[in-house]
């Protein structure tokens, strides 16, 4: 509906998207910050960095947006330290088997860790958001 003089235009306008983020670069974020963490560092520090991640994308990603952000961290989380290991696993099958479990066993940690982090962050700002409209 063009906008002409005398009439107010449109009420159905996107709202702002300053600080949102697109799901491309949502994915981006997910992907390389376990990456960064599984090469550089190890342990607790790699499940906070993990969860620090996602939080962040949970954060600046649009309120319609957390659908994705929620399932996808644990996914990326387990798919590069699953990929880490095969890719550093040369050999066989069998040796292959074993550093798939091993980079399970390694990522299940973070995973959980991340997903309580982004859960919680999706239900404050789910909590923020209807605060605001009362």
């Amino acid at each position: 509906m063009p906008h002409t003089p005398g009439t107010h235009g449109s009420c159905h306008r996107a709202p702002t998207t300053r600080g949102n983020i697109t799901a491309g670069r949502v994915t981006a974020l997910l992907v390389l910050v376990p990456a960064i963490g599984t090469l550089f560092f190890g342990g607790v520090l790699f499940a906070v960095l993990c969860a620090a991640g996602a939080a962040l994308a949970a954060l600046r990603v649009r309120t319609d947006g957390l659908w994705w952000v929620l399932p996808l961290a644990p996914v990326a989380i387990w798919a590069v330290c699953v990929g880490r290991e095969v890719f550093d696993a040369s050999g066989g099958g069998a040796r292959q088997a074993v550093a798939v479990a091993h980079g399970m066993i390694d990522a299940f940690p973070a995973m959980v860790v991340t997903l309580l982090v982004t859960a919680a962050v999706a239900l404050l700002r789910r909590l923020a958001r209807r605060s605001a409209r009362a």
